[in-house]
């Protein structure tokens, strides 16, 4: 097993707390990974940061590379940058692949590793793969020929229409960012051990041109869609910001919840962008997604047909949704969500008596 063409994972951690994301591009890596036989790594960057590569080595990893630093206490890009690229010059050779999310952290982090190692990125991924390609272009006869092992980086196009499979072959690391809920998250196991690697950063004067003075979060406000179990979304149907009102409820029956929204209503000012499934939204994978007078439309669908099981109540027997929807009800979501909310009641009530 080589030591230098293995599939690496740039952690995403916010104040020493690891975003789901980073679970799910371990998971993806594990197969890649497999498929490759190779190991897998991952770095870490921040301060004070504790148990958490032990975390990622109890989730995937087999390596990690930590630079723990006052200087990265606070995301900044210069120092991040400089972290990853100290982490990656210890090796004679580039990892094989290199993945990190779709996040803001992210969508900053990877184009900037990218530009310094002149290599491809393909941002905002909803599956990877690795495949053969066979290269006939004669445009530049370097890149003709066979490619064995190369990421497959899939993504949506064409308004999510049509998915797009982008390959950068010819030279290493192949990178990607991976949006959030879009891939299978690790299951932890405690029994894993592995290889943690101090590394010390080399900063310049240069990296911190940029300071963070105060960092200032609205914990109320957040909306956590990506890890709820179930979410309750309101499409057009729900009429206005008070049609919320019955997706809120039925959400509150369950314990692990969320409430979310299609793009229409938020455009429409009737609910806060965090609350968006789809495209421009979140793509999330809950075990019950139900849809209250959403259309189904291919921008919708993309953010949540992953969904374990989906439930669809719309008065309109031709909306799209019904197409890839488990269990689906014509008729007034006003009339029907309350039902089923009596129904969820009913049958969660009869499950904690047993």
């Amino acid at each position: 097993m080589s030591d230098f063409a293995n599939v690496m994972v740039i952690a995403d951690q916010l104040q020493n707390d690891l975003q789901p994301i980073t679970f799910e591009l371990l998971g993806a890596a594990s197969e890649l990974a497999e498929k490759l036989g190779v190991k897998v790594q991952a770095m870490v960057m921040g301060h004070d940061l504790g148990d958490i590569p032990q975390t990622l080595i109890h989730n995937g990893a087999d390596e990690v590379f930590v630079v723990d630093e006052p200087e990265l206490a606070d995301y900044t890009t210069l120092p991040y940058r400089r972290a990853v690229i100290t982490v990656l010059e210890r090796f004679d050779r580039p990892p094989h692949i290199i993945l990190c999310g779709a996040t803001t952290i992210g969508r900053d982090l990877a184009p900037r590793i990218a530009a310094h190692l002149e290599v491809g990125l393909t941002a905002d991924c909803t599956e990877l793969d690795i495949g053969e390609y066979i290269h006939k272009g004669k445009a530049d006869p370097n890149k003709v020929g066979a490619f064995e092992n190369c990421l497959y980086a899939i993504r949506p196009s064409f308004g999510e229409s049509l998915k797009a499979r982008i390959i950068g072959p010819w030279k290493n690391p192949q990178m990607a960012t991976a949006r959030a809920g879009a891939m299978v998250p690790s299951k932890p196991d405690t029994s894993r051990t592995g290889a943690i690697i101090p590394v010390k950063a080399t900063f310049t004067e240069s990296d911190f041109r940029v300071k963070v003075i105060q960092t200032v979060r609205d914990i109320s406000k957040a909306v956590d869609l990506i890890s709820a179990k179930v979410i309750v979304t309101g499409g057009a149907g729900v009429g206005g910001p008070e049609g919320f009102e019955v997706v809120r409820d039925l959400a509150s029956v369950f314990a692990d919840s969320a409430v979310g929204a299609s793009r229409k209503t938020v455009d429409a000012g009737w609910i806060p962008y965090a609350h968006q499934v789809g495209q421009t939204g979140k793509t999330v994978r809950p075990k019950v997604y139900i849809a209250l007078g959403v259309s189904g439309a291919i921008q919708h669908r993309v953010g949540m047909s992953n969904s374990d099981t989906i439930i669809a109540v719309n008065k309109d027997e031709s909306a799209p949704i019904f197409q890839f929807a488990d269990y689906g009800v014509v008729g007034d979501l006003f009339e029907i969500a309350p039902l089923l909310k009596k129904q969820f009641q009913k049958t969660m009530a009869g499950a904690t008596a047993q």
